[in-house]
């Protein structure tokens, strides 16, 4: 049972949605641009006595366990959370049983919206832990515990979307190496196309070492556009990373609802979008460096069964 008068800790973790970068960074020093997002995302931690107790929201059963003998699972619904709790558990003796709660408006299963839930679940148990148990543990520490624990149980992936939710804000990240800061001044969207597509799967493409140049040199011309605040050269590059990914991605890359909604945003001056994260369904992100003709746009995506959606960049961590 829960202690009555012991402290609750909550922990709002935002989502991810990649710019630009999302195959090239998978290889260690490769590049990406990614941006998190204001989610409903919520981990609630508080003490208890006898044994410790997981529960969220989605369509997962309850998980007991003891902190006195926490083991690592590689599959199975827990399997990211007792991972993140394992690692955790190297820094500190863990003495206190715990009630974590995950709270989630991010779907789940064949109803995810690709914003990155199993980075924000071992992000939110990571940062749960060290408040709870009042380690202090620097950032960067804890981008890595949580980065490990989300590898080690995806078996692939390049880190990038924890980096992003750890640190918050909008970041250029190098692939093991390094994380810094953007500040994107045009207001970000999301077109939902309500596809769901796993990462992992997607990741298993074989791509050439001349991709890989060529998107490392587009994430670090896009990112210069972002500092020269140059909507013109940001689309056109944004465009250019675009047509990279479809002439060498797999048939089905590019849904038809995806081609649709792309067609509609950038046929406008004044909206850039492109598919985030692995493509084969799920979501475009675009940036407006007018909003006058939102309504106009958001009417036209609605019209096809797409939901367009203002998203707000989430706060950056120190």
């Amino acid at each position: 049972m829960r202690g009555a008068d012991l402290s609750t800790y909550k922990i709002d973790v935002p989502a991810k949605l990649f710019i630009a970068g999302e195959y090239a960074v998978t290889r260690l020093g490769g590049l990406a641009l990614v941006t998190s997002l204001e989610s409903d995302f919520q981990v609630v931690i508080s003490e208890v006595e006898g044994h410790s107790l997981l529960e969220t929201n989605v369509a997962m059963p309850a998980h007991v366990f003891s902190v006195k003998e926490i083991k690592p699972e590689q599959s199975g619904p827990w399997n990211f959370v007792m991972t993140a709790i394992k690692y955790m558990s190297k820094e500190v003796e863990l003495t206190r049983e715990f009630h974590l709660e995950i709270k989630s408006g991010l779907g789940f299963g064949e109803n995810k919206k690709g914003y990155g839930s199993s980075a924000c679940v071992v992000v939110g148990v990571v940062n749960a832990l060290n408040l709870f148990f009042q380690l202090n543990l620097p950032l960067k520490k804890r981008f890595e515990i949580a980065a490990q624990a989300h590898y080690d149980v995806q078996g692939s992936g390049s880190r990038g979307d924890v980096a992003a939710i750890m640190y918050g804000g909008s970041i250029f990240y190098e692939n093991h190496q390094r994380v810094l800061p953007l500040t994107i001044p045009w207001q970000p969207y999301v077109v939902q196309t309500a596809q769901s597509a796993k990462t992992v799967e997607k990741l298993k493409h074989q791509l050439s070492e001349a991709f890989y140049v060529k998107s490392d040199e587009l994430v670090i011309e896009i990112s210069t556009a972002i500092d020269m605040q140059d909507f013109a050269l940001f689309k056109e590059k944004l465009l250019e990373n675009q047509l990279l990914l479809i002439e060498h991605q797999a048939k089905g890359y590019m849904t038809d609802q995806l081609a649709l909604a792309l067609n509609i945003v950038n046929s406008q001056p004044e909206f850039a979008g492109k598919i985030s994260g692995a493509g084969f369904g799920e979501n475009i992100i675009l940036f407006a460096e007018r909003e006058d003709k939102i309504v106009e746009l958001r009417s036209a995506l609605e019209a096809e069964g797409m939901k367009l959606e203002k998203i707000r960049i989430g706060k950056q961590n120190e």
